[in-house]
């Protein structure tokens, strides 16, 4: 399987794609476009840009992120990921990982 043909499927923001599921892990592929809400989850999440280029803002600091770059973002930590232009990134989580929103919602 190649993840970059079934990224070609992921036509519109933000949708996403279960690839694999590993020992209690949960591997999606995810077109990344716009901004998402700002939000956080009891676990961590490990992030892989595929193609393109993204930004994660986080509570105190932005990391920029090209192809091929990863960053794992700590369980607990607000954060949200901007895309200016369709990015295809394939993030890693726990098949029970919780999301919250911030209050704001941003």
């Amino acid at each position: 399987m190649n993840l970059i043909d079934i990224g070609k499927e992921l036509d519109r923001p933000w949708m996403q794609k279960i690839v694999a599921a590993i020992n209690g892990n949960v591997l999606r592929l995810v077109r990344y476009y716009g901004e998402y809400p700002m939000h956080k989850h009891n676990g961590e999440q490990f992030v892989l840009v595929l193609e393109g280029e993204i930004e994660i803002e986080e509570e105190d600091k932005k990391v920029h992120l090209s192809q091929m770059d990863y960053h794992v973002i700590p369980a607990g930590k607000m954060h949200r990921p901007i895309a200016r232009k369709p990015a295809l990134v394939l993030v890693c989580w726990r098949e029970d990982i919780k999301t919250t929103l911030s209050e704001e919602g941003l």
